[in-house]
């Protein structure tokens, strides 16, 4: 099966900003193969809002993005988003909603998340987590 990767907010934030190994391992990606989530798109436009480089920062996202498939959140994705909240609040390991809305969409579509919030979304354990931001051991 073909690895798909969704980029978190963390790590679109780390490329934007020129982060060298999201830089680095961006670069040995099909940019086919790379894609976000409505959600990530959301947190980042919020983020430029929230900013004093309003424009800026807006036109540099949007720029980024346009290139970039965004994923959005389905009927299939509410499914598994209402049984891992679900669970996790049983187990006592509530993760924020749009957190786990994010990671509903990896599940459902079988898509590896790649965040830097790696300690956060393993308490998921049926979603696929990839830390791009940190140097390799050599």
């Amino acid at each position: 099966m073909k690895k798909r990767y969704v980029l978190d907010t963390d790590i679109l934030i780390y490329y934007l900003k020129h982060n060298q190994p999201v830089v680095n391992k961006f670069a040995t990606i099909d940019i086919d193969d790379i894609t976000t989530t409505i959600i990530n798109y959301t947190e980042l436009l919020f983020g430029a809002y929230n900013s004093t480089k309003r424009e800026e920062n807006l036109s540099h996202i949007k720029s980024f993005l346009d290139n970039m498939e965004i994923i959005d959140f389905d009927k299939r994705s509410a499914e598994v988003f209402a049984r891992l909240k679900a669970e996790l609040k049983q187990a006592g390991k509530i993760i924020a909603d749009m957190d786990l809305m994010i990671a509903s969409i990896c599940v459902t579509n079988h898509f590896i998340l790649v965040t830097n919030n790696t300690k956060h979304f393993q308490r998921i354990q049926e979603l696929s987590i990839e830390n791009w931001s940190i140097h390799e051991q050599v």
